[in-house]
């Protein structure tokens, strides 16, 4: 008899149980507390299908310490809360418990705090011999069909595995020395060799590195997140590697690459007859995938009924291949990537959102290159290495201004494109060895015939790249510039760089963006917006700004004061396309 035989209650009881092996079975590996936090909160928010999570060791005193978050947008890594006795009391008599109206009364202003800073929805007592000894608290589901007797079954079950690690594991390094040293990306690498293949040592590489160290022992899908090129299958791969899974097969299915009428097949497989063209049995990925991970990169390109299908497998881990009655049950961790944006997505219609929840409870982002330029003469290094392996070049030597020019380049193609690049470098150099600016303007000219190198630009350019970079910043908040700030000033907390992070800095510079998109649309105010925007779903957004600032030129009359007075905070380099955009206003 298998668990879909039985009646509700028990089906109910298996699943909980099989949950609570895999997140057991997750906090084997952690090596202290903060681990230990890191991957209860993880696991919860997969178990019961939540947006958030945190957890807080608690003295007696009752001052709540943060040990790990996870689904809030900025967390301040040393937050701390004060959980008055009547509190304490009431979450240790309860257990676990959902923040509702009813536990206002008791909590007060602390429930506003937990369901407002912290997201949360739910929370848990985690209880020792001498009372409470950390707190849990988990954000709403992301699906609303949900179950709240199930849910908070499942975290009080979840609470007592984590008093268990709390008394099983030391106590975090509290040094600021000590915590350092055990963020060092070198560090991971050293104690997880799986993440050996990430070339670099930038903040946001770490912050990607920890994630990935913090979803693998779990068994439940994971979102990659992040442009073409940024690394998104080694990031899958160090997943799969870090996980219990790593003796199983890791297969890779490419949702953009398969044609559409041949996905279905490449995934579940096919009987032979079941199309034109069928003409034996073939296995599809999942079922190779049997007690591995399988990775569906770009899966914002497969078609929504597919989508359908797929979302039935993650939930009941079957399925029959095309033409087959017989069902076939399968083990299978999936990661799924991405360079869309499938909450747009989702709001197109084009990407289904109970798929999307399914997959989004551990997204993980991996890094643009742009964001994490310190690590560029690494990445030369190691792929210049790799080249020298193959044309037989024993050592490169890289004149002084090779790595600032490649700086100044912004690699919208990321680290696919720098590989490529260096590729050409090693040909061009393969003789001597000895890579100057001068080889990188000839392997410039090869690869992009026509365009001016980035490196060659005039100072003005190079502000207007920080420009480029601003917008980019702007269509990405869907230009809440507020958002975008906020964002922005995480990201160099983090230890990022970042050129700027003031909102009104970036306005400056989408006004200049949007004078520039005047100047070169012959001043149609319809046309400029669409270039600014990116996309159609934006233009609406840019619409009313570009409105105001043909407004404003029109009142100044291309006369050069009122003009200088009314855009005096344009950043520089944008001049002669306010001159050109103020004469088109003026006809």
């Amino acid at each position: 008899m298998t668990p879909r035989d039985l009646p509700e209650d028990p089906r109910r009881r298996v699943r909980e149980l099989a949950t609570l092996y895999e997140i057991a079975r997750a906090l084997l590996g952690a090596r202290d507390q903060a681990q230990a936090a890191s991957r209860i909160v993880y696991s919860g928010m997969g178990a019961m299908g939540v947006r958030s999570g945190a957890m807080f060791a608690t003295d007696e005193r009752g001052r709540c310490r943060l040990l790990h978050a996870a689904g809030l947008p900025e967390v301040d890594p040393g937050a701390s809360l004060l959980l008055p006795a009547a509190a304490r009391e009431w979450v240790l008599r309860h257990g676990a418990f959902a923040l509702g109206p009813a536990s206002a009364r008791v909590l007060g202003p602390i429930r506003d705090t937990f369901t407002g800073r912290w997201d949360a929805a739910f929370g848990a007592a985690v209880a020792d011999a001498h009372g409470l000894a950390a707190l849990l608290v988990f954000g709403p589901r992301l699906l609303s069909s949900g179950d709240d007797d199930e849910t908070l079954a499942v975290l009080e079950s979840l609470a007592g595995l984590a008093g268990q690690a709390l008394q099983a594991y030391p106590a975090s390094a509290d040094r600021p020395a000590e915590r350092r040293a055990a963020r060092s990306i070198e560090s991971l690498r050293e104690r997880h060799p799986a993440l050996r293949a990430m070339i670099g040592s930038a903040a946001a590489l770490l912050e990607t590195s920890e994630d990935l160290l913090a979803v693998a022992p779990t068994r439940f899908p994971v979102l990659l997140t992040g442009e073409s090129g940024s690394g998104k299958e080694l990031a899958a791969r160090a997943i799969h590697e870090l996980s219990e899974r790593t003796a199983g097969p890791l297969e890779v299915a490419d949702c953009a690459s398969i044609p559409r009428e041949l996905i279905e097949s490449e995934l579940f497989g096919h009987v032979r007859g079941s199309f034109t063209g069928a003409h034996r049995d073939r296995r599809g990925a999942f079922e190779l995938a049997h007690r591995g991970t399988l990775f569906l990169d770009e899966i914002g390109e497969m078609p929504l009924q597919l989508q359908t299908r797929l979302l039935r497998v993650l939930q009941e881990g079957r399925f029959r291949r095309v033409g087959d009655e017989q069902v076939i049950e399968v083990d299978v961790r999936v990661i799924a990537a991405t360079n869309r944006d499938l909450r747009a997505e989702v709001q197109r219609r084009r990407f289904r959102e109970d798929l999307y929840y399914r997959l989004n409870v551990f997204a993980v982002r991996v890094p643009a290159l742009r964001e994490r330029l310190e690590d560029l003469p690494a990445l030369v290094n190691h792929f210049l290495a790799r080249q020298g392996r193959d044309l037989g070049v024993r050592e490169w030597r890289l004149e002084p201004g090779v790595i600032p020019a490649l700086e100044r380049h912004a690699w919208p193609g990321n680290v696919r494109e720098l590989s490529n690049f260096c590729a050409g470098l090693g040909v061009r150099a393969r003789a001597s060895g000895r890579i100057g600016v001068d080889d990188l303007e000839q392997v410039w000219r090869r690869q992009h015939p026509g365009e001016p190198a980035p490196w060659a630009a005039t100072a003005a350019a190079a502000r207007g790249r920080v420009g480029d970079w601003a917008l980019e910043q702007a269509r990405a908040s869907r230009f809440n510039l507020i958002e975008a700030a906020r964002l922005l000033k995480r990201k160099q907390r983090g230890g990022q760089r970042v050129p700027l992070t003031e909102r009104s800095a970036l306005s400056y510079y989408l006004t200049g963006e949007i004078l520039r998109a005047l100047a070169e649309s012959g001043g149609d105010p319809d046309v400029a917006a669409r270039r600014v925007a990116g996309d159609e779903d934006s233009v609406a957004r840019v619409a009313g700004r570009v409105r105001k600032i043909c407004e404003a030129l029109r009142e100044a009359n291309g006369e050069g004061e009122p003009l200088r007075r009314r855009f005096s905070k344009l950043p520089a380099g944008y001049e002669d396309y306010l001159r050109r955009a103020a004469k088109l206003a003026a006809r």
